[in-house]
């Protein structure tokens, strides 16, 4: 892990920087998994500094390399800012949870701590309440979630009205859309916030203030998937013709299986364990039935390179 003592050292000159304004944006990543690398890889290239945070050593440099492996392709095909090994190594820092919560006493000069762990309300309960608890009120903090609603969480954290959802669609250097959706404390300052560095970094900030399970994109993917997956459960068709159908009659380059690949099955399975539990096993037993076998198998979707269909594991584009 690269050495957190330099940060920690300047909080002070970083911070008079900050409100001089002449200092890059400096956030950080809690979850170093298939989201957390690509918001991660987003913010780099467009010249933010990034602390990418995890307890798994080998998922920090897990997505270090794909950021490095994928700095050529991405900016020759114009989804990156053009930028050098060199230019990552300076603004990217990998640290562990434990750092990261030690020295945000001193890390004032950060401008938002985003979580992106897995789709466990216990999971991100815990660690944003811890996280709340460390860093002063004047950072951002906020959640990733693809379905909870903010107040599941704003309740359990110190200062609310600087936290929100700030939640981002996969493959991000694609869809360039993120949810900015408000619990009911969270000031219009955090929300304007969030949407200036949603525009810094390449994306469209979607803002919300009527809460809502799965925003916008995901309320509406919901009912598109689930058909799908019912269609598959009943022997009505399979993955392929199901996708093929969707694509050739809308014209969209992905069809609902392959969308869920590229969400991650293992995501998927974690928010369909959740829709269970609101909404009856009557409904969404079978149809985790369909992905628990893959998931098991650690044939996750595009990040593993099999899912329900396979995928050139050399290419990310």
């Amino acid at each position: 892990m690269n050495s957190f003592a330099n940060s920690s050292e300047n909080s002070a000159e970083n911070s008079a920087e900050n409100s001089a304004g002449k200092r890059p944006e400096t956030v950080a990543i809690v979850g170093a998994g298939w989201t957390g690398r690509q918001i991660a890889g987003q913010m780099l290239t467009h010249g933010l500094n990034v602390l990418l945070c995890d307890p798994n050593n080998s998922a920090l440099k897990a997505s270090k390399d794909w950021i490095l492996a994928n700095l050529e392709p991405f900016g020759e095909a114009g989804y990156w800012p053009k930028c050098s090994v060199a230019q990552i190594d300076a603004r990217l820092q990998l640290v562990d949870l434990p750092t990261l919560l030690e020295q945000a006493p001193r890390l004032g000069y950060l401008d938002l701590v985003l979580e992106s762990v897995p789709e466990q309300a216990a999971l991100k309960r815990r660690l944003l309440k811890q996280l709340s608890e460390a860093f002063p009120p004047n950072t951002i903090l906020a959640s990733n979630s693809s379905y909870f609603i903010p107040s599941t969480f704003s309740k359990h954290i110190q200062h609310p009205a600087r936290y929100a959802h700030f939640h981002f669609h996969v493959p991000i250097w694609k869809a360039t859309v993120v949810d900015v959706a408000a619990a009911p404390e969270t000031h219009r300052d955090t929300l304007e916030r969030l949407s200036e560095l949603a525009r810094k970094i390449g994306q469209t900030p979607i803002v919300q203030t009527v809460e809502n399970s799965g925003y916008l994109f995901n309320a509406m993917l919901k009912s598109v998937l689930l058909s799908a997956l019912q269609l598959l459960d009943r022997g009505v068709s399979d993955p392929q013709s199901i996708d093929l159908a969707w694509t050739k009659a809308t014209g969209m380059p992905v069809g609902p299986f392959g969308i869920m690949d590229q969400i991650g099955l293992d995501l998927m399975l974690q928010t369909m364990s959740n829709a269970r539990f609101v909404e009856g096993d009557h409904v969404w037993g079978p149809l985790i039935a369909r992905i628990e076998p893959l998931v098991a198998a650690g044939h996750l979707g595009v990040k593993t390179g099999q899912g329900f269909f396979e995928y050139p594991t050399t290419k990310t584009l």
